[in-house]
């Protein structure tokens, strides 16, 4: 009987890779919420409580993908394009982050 070690390895990189893509449309979300706001201001109760919903799914999402990149990059996994675009898409979701709450 063949008995081998069989060690399943997490892929960090493709998990930082979608919650980056899930982060995008959340802020597309946010983005059309705040525009269709704009335009009639009927209801305000509901519109806070959106926003506060994607809000804070979006700064776990970050925070999430940021974690898993630095495991992806820590681990030394074999580098494709999810590893790169992680590797630069959550610094600049960072900066954006950050410059809304010191400016906003």
């Amino acid at each position: 009987m063949n008995t081998t070690n069989f060690k399943k390895e997490t892929n960090f990189k493709k998990w930082a890779f979608r919650f980056l893509v899930y982060l995008i449309f959340i802020n597309i979300a946010a983005f059309y919420l705040g525009v269709n706001f704009a335009n009639g201001f009927d209801n305000l109760d509901l519109y806070e409580s959106k926003m506060t919903i994607l809000s804070l799914l979006g700064t776990i999402l970050l925070l999430a993908g940021i974690i898993f990149t630095i495991l992806s990059v820590t681990k030394k996994e074999k580098k494709n394009y999810q590893y790169y675009i992680s590797l630069i898409g959550y610094p600049l979701f960072l900066i954006v982050t950050i410059l809304s709450m010191v400016l906003g």
